[in-house]
């Protein structure tokens, strides 16, 4: 027994409990994605702030989660590591997908990416992100899907990915000035 799965006890040990906890765990770990999804939607929508600035945090977002994704699937192809529940008997509150491989978490990558974008720039709305996607990492583990160390390394990913990536901001702000102009022009075209 290694600590990685110690810890996946620890926390998943309460799933099963509650049927009405277990459905918003459930549903928040389902639906999350989207929620943040969301946040950047209206924060492209937005008339608080600066709306060209708005703009360019939710590209750089969509820019940093794109290849944070994409480093997690180069992960995946190279390394399998089987769910929790292929290995344990373990209290799942998701279907199974005996395919899908359990390291990195794509969920935890996911919602990191977003938050560490958001919060490079705008740290009051990135710290919420932030407790956010910590609760989405927590929530995989919980439902049975995956294990700690799964959604530690993608919150690292996204780290990593989010500090290169704003590192060359500079190459990417004129690309993104001209896809925001270009939408502000077409915008008040119709």
């Amino acid at each position: 027994m290694n600590f990685d799965y110690r810890l996946f006890e620890l926390i998943n040990q309460f799933a099963g409990n509650n049927d009405i906890f277990d459905q918003m765990v459930s549903s928040f770990s389902k639906f999350g994605p989207i929620l943040l999804g969301l946040v950047l939607v209206w924060l492209w929508f937005s008339k608080s702030g600066d709306k060209f600035e708005n703009r360019k945090i939710v590209l750089f977002a969509v820019t940093i989660t794109i290849f944070v994704l994409g480093v997690d699937k180069i992960i995946e192809m190279m390394y399998f590591r089987p769910r929790p529940f292929v290995d344990h008997a373990v209290n799942l509150l998701s279907t199974k997908s005996d395919l899908d491989p359990s390291f990195p978490s794509n969920h935890s990558a996911g919602a990191f990416a977003i938050a560490f974008s958001v919060f490079w720039r705008k740290r009051k709305i990135g710290s919420f992100l932030i407790i956010f996607a910590i609760f989405m990492a927590l929530s995989r583990v919980f439902i049975g899907v995956h294990y700690p160390l799964d959604v530690i390394a993608g919150a690292i990913i996204a780290f990593i990915v989010t500090a290169i990536v704003y590192s060359q901001r500079r190459l990417l702000e004129p690309l993104y000035n001209r896809v925001i102009l270009l939408f502000t022009k077409t915008n008040k075209l119709h």
